[in-house]
């Protein structure tokens, strides 16, 4: 067999469902090969990045490795930035890419020729190179293992499309599936001190990350919560790791402060006495590069032990799987507390549910406001009470959406709202959201996209149709770069350059097969998205373009809305 034989015959034994991305000389022959799996679905992008963002999308809800191809040089240059994304979010992509001729290497004579290696070296867990035909099941093996073991991220294959031509006796072939190894649970006497920390606190509060939905642990989440009667808010990347319409729920915040979380979450922030941090790092988004506030302590678990005390200084850290600490954290509290004691606190439960109420009828006039061009908040508003979010998962993309969408939306079940974040590579959705309908085709998948991000991404819509991977695109179209236009509003006195855009994007989309139609007033919301819906249903999918408004600040947990965030 061919070394691409091989190799598809490690990823088929792995039970990989498809491959994503642009084939050509460098990688021709393991798409030939993969024309004896038809098991393994090809999925031809019209760009690389999005064959990188659309296995991103897969593996960020399913929680298995999604794959991608590219060839050597431009390819592999192309989907570096959708690996990037990955790494920065912990997601598990492989990365399969061509590269030169193993006698042409290193001369700088071939053509396209790059050092993958060390040039993805820093956005990737692990990074090989198949050197022999017959070492690809030992390479794979470890690719592979990288990839379902400890925390989660990116794994880059380098294949030299001789290897993956030259033949070798069949014999020699041998793989099977890699497990994933047992999980650890932290520290037992970590875990007690932690029990007697948090209890002793008197206003405890939970700070959940992406962390917990990897690990499937919200029910684990939820009993601790209740346990302590503690208010429990999420990072963006762990929205819907709590159920949001629980009645410990603050919603989206940060901590010492959140860019956009809610004021909610931060009212309740700014009084705790004691953080228990889960399955999350602290980075600017979530921190605001504030200080760590006097007299607060804080428990962290997380699976990663560098994530422990790289921004703040943990009182008792807890390293191991979240579901396994989470598990062991209840158990620990469970034996001190009295049954008669195990459930919220009434008082803690009346305090969350004023907090909401006010908060909302806060943002009310915003969220139900008749303005034209259209408040893109009321959009987001609106399609959360046309559909039935427990089928639903909603995404969204980098920019001015991300504070327009995950605000306000409420998540109710694990995944059913999957936030972005650290590299914010600007069209990631439209890939993912088709990546996360391939992972739940029984759910209405639907992505939150700016105009800016859509041009740089949009004609992949396409590979949506030809594939019949039946997505809602929510298209959010203020004629500009809003993020840009936010910034420059608050820290260039307003002077704006570089913002203005435009185009037919439902005429694009049209042309390209796809459900699609144009939104201009705020009565046209709720129907069209039914319409849309409907046509995701019939497997044909649907794109809804809302003119906004030009200029509509980001959320500020600090600032009330209308008096200029």
């Amino acid at each position: 067999m061919r070394g691409a034989d091989a190799l598809v015959k490690c990823l088929q034994a792995e039970g990989i469902p498809f491959i994503a991305g642009i084939t050509s000389g460098s990688t021709m022959e393991v798409a030939d090969a993969l024309l004896a799996a038809p098991k393994i679905q090809t999925i031809l992008t019209r760009h690389e990045r999005i064959a990188a963002d659309l296995a991103d999308g897969y593996a960020r809800v399913s929680g298995k490795p999604g794959v991608c191809l590219a060839v050597m040089g431009p390819g592999a240059a192309h989907i570096f930035a959708g690996v990037a994304q990955s790494y920065s979010d912990s997601v598990p992509v492989l990365a399969l890419l061509g590269q030169t001729v193993r006698a042409r290497q290193g001369a700088g004579a071939s053509a396209q020729e790059m050092n993958l290696q060390e040039i993805f070296r820093t956005v990737t867990k692990w990074e090989g190179v198949v050197n022999l035909p017959w070492r690809v099941p030992d390479i794979t093996r470890r690719a592979f293992n990288a990839l379902k073991n400890g925390r989660p991220g990116p794994v880059m294959l380098e294949m030299p499309s001789d290897v993956m031509a030259e033949e070798f006796d069949s014999a020699r072939f041998a793989y099977q599936p890699v497990p994933r190894a047992s999980k650890w649970r932290p520290d037992a006497a970590s875990t007690e001190a932690a029990a007697e920390m948090l209890l002793a606190a008197k206003r405890p509060m939970i700070y959940a990350g992406s962390a917990v939905l990897q690990a499937g642990a919200t029910p684990e989440l939820v009993r601790v919560a209740e346990l302590l009667s503690a208010p429990v808010m999420t990072s963006l990347g762990g929205k819907s790791a709590f159920p949001e319409n629980h009645a410990l729920s603050v919603g989206f915040g940060g901590f010492p402060q959140s860019r956009l979380g809610t004021s909610m979450a931060q009212k309740f922030a700014n009084q705790t006495d004691c953080l228990f941090a889960v399955g999350n790092g602290f980075r600017d988004m979530a921190t605001s590069v504030k200080t760590w506030p006097t007299g607060v302590k804080l428990v962290h678990s997380h699976i990663d032990w560098s994530e422990i005390h790289r921004t703040y200084m943990a009182d008792i850290a807890l390293v191991g799987d979240a579901k396994l600490a989470l598990a062991d954290l209840a158990a620990a509290l469970e034996d001190r507390l009295p049954k008669d004691r195990r459930n919220p606190k009434p008082e803690v439960v009346a305090e969350v549910a004023k907090a909401k109420r006010e908060w909302l009828d806060m943002w009310m006039p915003i969220l139900t406001s008749d303005e034209v061009p259209i408040n893109p908040f009321r959009v987001t508003w609106d399609f959360m009470h046309s559909v039935d979010r427990s089928k639903t998962i909603l995404t969204h993309d980098a920019g001015a959406v991300r504070g327009h969408s995950c605000h306000h939306y409420e998540a109710t079940e694990p995944f059913g709202f999957v936030g972005m974040g650290m590299q914010s590579e600007m069209g990631w959705s439209l890939g993912a959201s088709m990546g996360m309908k391939l992972a739940y085709p029984d759910k209405l998948v639907a992505s939150i996209i700016g105009d800016g991000s859509f041009g740089m991404v949009g004609l992949d819509i396409e590979t949506a149709v030809r594939h019949r991977i039946p997505t809602l695109t929510l298209l959010y179209n203020n004629s500009s770069m809003g993020i840009v236009m936010d910034i420059q509003q608050s820290q260039f006195d307003g002077r704006f350059t570089m913002v203005d855009l435009h185009g037919d994007y439902v005429g694009i989309a049209k042309s390209v097969g796809v459900h699609a139609e144009r939104v201009e007033r705020p009565d046209q919301i709720v129907p069209a998205i039914k319409r849309a819906v409907a046509k995701t249903e019939d497997g044909i999918p649907a794109l809804v373009e809302f003119v906004t408004k030009r200029l509509e600040p980001q959320p500020s947990p600090i600032k009330p809305p209308k008096k200029g965030n």
